[in-house]
């Protein structure tokens, strides 16, 4: 058996068909107050386009933050404002993207500590296996909404 940690998504077409636009519509329903989803609008940095694009926030220490390795998330290096649609209101938050693995494997056990499982952001931890920073950090960045 591997020690190394393991993604573990859901394929890419249910994510693409099914969760995505089901988030899109729980997100602003009285239901989406309660569940840890929320859709953020993204403008790109180059291209200027808005995606709108569904996200798991976890709230951790009084600080929001998503895991991702999403291509979108590198508009977030420096910090940028974004469009959040989260607990049904809508506001504009600063993102920052943390890619720092010394700082990942701290928000990683912060959340772990708070009760966040490794499942809940897609994440497969090999019993008895203590993942080092470098491996959170090469499997998701984090971005601190504020």
């Amino acid at each position: 058996m591997s020690h190394a940690l393991q993604d573990r998504r859901p394929p890419k077409w249910l994510v693409d068909r099914v969760a995505n636009p089901l988030v899109r519509r729980l997100a602003p329903s009285r239901l989406g107050r309660h569940l840890p989803v929320a859709v953020l609008t993204v403008t790109g940095r180059r291209t200027e386009r808005r995606s709108t694009v569904p996200v798991g926030v976890h709230e951790i220490d009084h600080h929001r933050l998503v895991f991702t390795d999403a291509p979108w998330r590198v508009n977030f290096r420096g910090g940028a404002p974004a469009q959040l649609l989260y607990a049904g209101e809508r506001s504009t938050v600063n993102v920052t993207l943390v890619e720092d693995p010394t700082e990942v494997g701290n928000l990683f056990r912060a959340a772990f500590a708070a009760g966040i499982t490794p499942a809940h952001i897609a994440l497969r931890i090999p019993t008895g296996h203590t993942p080092s920073d470098e491996e959170l950090a090469a499997q998701r960045n984090v971005l601190l909404l504020s």
